[in-house]
């Protein structure tokens, strides 16, 4: 299928959802190039399932302005009759202020969670309900439905999330190189055009986290394997594959251990008014650990680049 006719495929879908959660303009030319960026992210063989996550997923503008959240995946979890299922939305704060890039690089980061949460969403037992995100996972008590805790890879999930965001713009920045017949979708592309720029673009999101794991994405094993059980929600044989490389028991949830902490240290240093030096130490300490396990991991790897 040639890039016409793929974008032909999905400008009618856009309108469609778009006049039923009433989107204005602006979100609705976004959806226009990220659509098939994400068709042709997964593939067309998943075109059904991608569909029906946009259709499905509104965007909420909430009206509040928050300048450092622009967008986040939401849900909410429901008592059926068949067990459990989920409400989702992925809320927009007040973006008249943000620039499209920005935009678009935040609600592409929140559909990217969104389709890798579609498979195996929701698990329980006796007392609890697991809700996957990717790779980590919300823990719900049964009874009351209430969050109690989140899992350790949470970090992690938005590492390989940013990564997979950075794909997709760069899959829209490749459009360019396409004679486009289209008008609407050529006027939002141009304007993007320079945001984006003429080399690689990459997210500035969760910018330390993704620098310090940054070889274990490029990891030929790992990569690949994390990114394609993640889609189909088999999560629970990831530790296992991860630390058979290593050859040692708990190294994956050492890792994730470790990034959470840097990332909650992150957070702490920049609201820190003294003591900022010894929460830097604190990072560079546990950011080492963390480089030992990923070096450890990738001279044992027999296919790794």
């Amino acid at each position: 299928m040639n890039i016409n006719s793929l974008i032909d495929r999905y400008i009618s879908f856009v309108d469609t959802i778009s006049n039923k959660y009433h989107y204005e303009s602006n979100i609705k030319h976004l959806l226009y190039l990220i659509v098939p960026a994400f068709v042709i992210k997964y593939d067309i063989k998943n075109e059904t399932q991608i569909l029906k996550c946009f259709n499905d997923i509104p965007i909420t503008v909430t009206g509040t302005e928050n300048k450092n959240i622009t967008a986040s995946f939401s849900r909410i979890l429901i008592k059926n009759n068949n067990g459990y299922e989920t409400k989702k939305f992925i809320l927009l704060n007040e973006y008249k202020t943000a620039d499209l890039i920005n935009m678009l690089d935040n609600i592409i980061h929140e559909y990217n969670h969104a389709i890798n949460s579609i498979n195996y969403e929701i698990s329980y037992d006796e007392e609890y309900v697991k809700v996957r995100t990717g790779l980590s996972y919300i823990l719900y008590d049964k009874k009351t439905l209430k969050p109690l805790k989140k899992s350790e890879e949470v970090a992690l999930e938005e590492i390989i999330n940013t990564a997979q965001t950075s794909e997709i713009i760069n899959i829209i920045n490749s459009f360019n190189k396409e004679e486009i017949d289209n008008i609407e979708f050529n006027n939002v592309l141009y304007s993007l055009k320079n945001d984006i720029g003429k080399d690689i673009f990459e997210s500035e999101a969760y910018g330390y986290d993704s620098l310090i794991t940054k070889e274990l994405i490029k990891n030929k094993t790992f990569y690949p394997t994390i990114t394609k059980l993640r889609y189909k929600g088999l999560i629970e044989d990831i530790p296992s594959l991860f630390d058979n490389v290593i050859g040692k028991d708990g190294e994956y949830k050492r890792l994730n251990e470790l990034l959470t902490e840097i990332h909650n240290l992150e957070y702490k240093y920049m609201d820190a008014t003294i003591f900022k030096n010894r929460i830097l130490n604190e990072i560079r300490n546990k950011s080492r650990m963390v480089l030992n396990i990923i070096n450890d991991y990738d001279n044992k790897c027999i296919y790794k680049s």
